[in-house]
């Protein structure tokens, strides 16, 4: 499996956090994209990723879809060769993109072309391409013309900070540094990101967690370096957010999931 990521334009730089492209064969096993606190916009020019239900539903993406906020992972698998180019977008820049509440796609996986018409001549000249430059030129291309406005300039910095700490900045002084009360500031990111700025914060710790135990680190290491206060705070935290145990991690042997983890 071929996975790569590209910065965007400078242009773009204010509400994408990268464009990525990954190419491979599948044999249909499904593996969990686990939360990590951005929305993405995926669109296939390959053969379509399935997605596994927790309730033995099987169902087929959409050509081109937007993934809001995960609460919990989705289990994807493909059979065939995949080509898929996406648009990672920065927390706080949903609104500029959907132009709706973040709130309202959160959990969701939504048929792009319910938004924004066909894509199919996108994902013709996608797998026409000769290679990842041209891909990321048409989907910078595609998304420039539907961008409207900027990310809120108060939700953003909030979202850096949080980023910047691993998610271990305590949210009070996040609002203050931006200006705002703390509801206020669970408010905008409701709107802004999809998530409370408490969860998304869990988010990013998990997301270092997981990258430091992928890394080799020692549990015990790991919790105390992400800021949680021992490791059966670690392991709810893991329970919840990845439906896994940190032991379990350590030796995932999976090719998919481990793509998407600590970007």
């Amino acid at each position: 499996m071929r996975y790569a990521e590209y910065r965007p334009s400078p242009r773009l730089a204010g509400v994408v956090d990268c464009l990525w492209i990954l190419e491979g064969e599948g044999c249909g096993v499904p593996e969990p994209i686990i939360p990590d606190g951005r929305i993405e916009i995926v669109i296939h020019f390959g053969v379509r990723f399935q997605q596994h239900h927790v309730d033995g539903r099987i169902e087929r993406q959409p050509a081109s879809l937007i993934v809001g906020q995960m609460l919990a992972p989705i289990s994807v698998g493909h059979r065939g060769h995949a080509g898929v180019a996406a648009i990672r977008l920065r927390p706080a820049a949903a609104r500029a993109v959907v132009r709706c509440s973040a709130a309202e796609i959160t959990g969701r996986v939504v048929d792009l072309e319910a938004l924004f018409g066909s894509t199919d001549t996108l994902r013709e000249r996608l797998a026409l391409a000769r290679d990842d430059r041209t891909r990321v030129a048409l989907l910078e291309e595609w998304l420039a013309a539907h961008v409207r406005g900027a990310p809120a300039r108060e939700t953003d910095s909030a979202v850096t900070a949080i980023a910047r700490s691993a998610g271990t900045i305590d949210l009070v002084a996040v609002a203050t540094a931006a200006g705002l009360s703390l509801r206020q500031l669970e408010r905008r990111f409701l709107a802004d990101v999809g998530v409370a700025p408490k969860s998304f914060a869990r988010m990013v710790r998990l997301q270092a967690a997981l990258r430091r135990i992928a890394g080799g680190e020692t549990l015990a290491d790991v919790a105390i370096a992400c800021g949680y206060y021992d490791q059966p705070h670690m392991s709810r935290d893991f329970g919840r957010l990845a439906e896994t145990s940190p032991a379990a991690w350590q030796q995932y042997a999976g090719t998919l999931t481990p793509l998407f983890v600590g970007r």
